[in-house]
């Protein structure tokens, strides 16, 4: 039986084992990629979740107009008091709609622009590391 195989780990000192020397070399290359991507999924999931409230938001505010707009329907007493109704309510929901897909344009702009420069500091980094 080998002698170092008889050993305990706290008997072994300083040695590491054949594999932990690669593995550490390997994380410190990687660690500025996952360092960028932790921030990046961080970032994603904070515009995932703003993203859901105001999908949801929005949502309740059209199906609240739609009820009110189905009861100014009922209300009417004639035919141009109908189409009437109808058109303020298309007019309205095409305006909120258009609102709606603009916010979220921009919110997925910001979400772009906020990843390239997250990517490219990092990226400043590993270069900085690799010039040394």
């Amino acid at each position: 039986m080998n002698a170092n195989a008889s050993r305990s780990l706290p008997d072994q000192g300083s040695e590491n084992p054949p594999g932990l020397a690669s593995f550490d070399a390997l994380l410190s290359i990687n660690r500025p990629m996952l360092a960028a991507m932790t921030e990046i999924n961080g970032r994603f999931l904070e515009q995932f979740s703003r993203a859901n409230n105001e999908w949801l938001g929005f949502v309740n505010r059209r199906l609240n107009e739609d009820m009110a707009a189905s009861q100014r329907f009922m209300e009417c007493k004639t035919l141009q008091d109908l189409f009437a109704a109808y058109s303020e309510f298309f007019q309205r929901a095409q305006q909120q709609y258009q609102a709606e897909f603009q916010y979220f344009a921009r919110l997925n702009q910001k979400l772009a622009d906020e990843t390239a420069t997250v990517i490219k500091s990092h990226m400043d980094e590993i270069e900085a590391d690799v010039r040394h």
